[in-house]
């Protein structure tokens, strides 16, 4: 399983806007349809409230990659009008996760054993 977390940095108290973009448009219309598409995550910060944080999780690095070359330019410009500067991605490979959906397309060998 791959995943693309993306920083993004939003103008001054357009944070909320941002959010609303992803949630209302760039999920369901550009996100969700995508070919290998397993889950999202939206975070803003508590600290920073005009950094938000958005992960998404990939059956696999391919699958991610597809998308980088078909969906992220449509979502970039979905997202522009509301960001500061151009957001920071950052790709990783899922070894472990607690939520049911991602767990189900792990490998066995990383899902948790009884800890019993």
């Amino acid at each position: 399983m791959h995943s693309h977390i993306i920083e993004l940095s939003a103008k001054p108290g357009q944070a909320s806007l941002l959010i609303s973009a992803i949630r209302d448009h760039a999920i369901p219309e550009i996100i969700t349809p995508a070919e290998g598409f397993v889950g999202q995550i939206v975070l803003q910060s508590s600290v920073d409230p005009d950094l938000v944080t958005s992960i998404s999780f990939w059956e696999s690095k391919e699958f991610g990659d597809l998308f980088l070359q078909n969906g992220f330019t449509r979502v970039g410009a979905l997202t522009a009008p509301f960001v500061s500067m151009k957001p920071r991605r950052y790709e990783f490979s899922v070894e472990l996760s607690t939520f049911d959906q991602i767990r189900q397309v792990l490998p066995q060998s990383t899902e948790f054993g009884d800890c019993d």
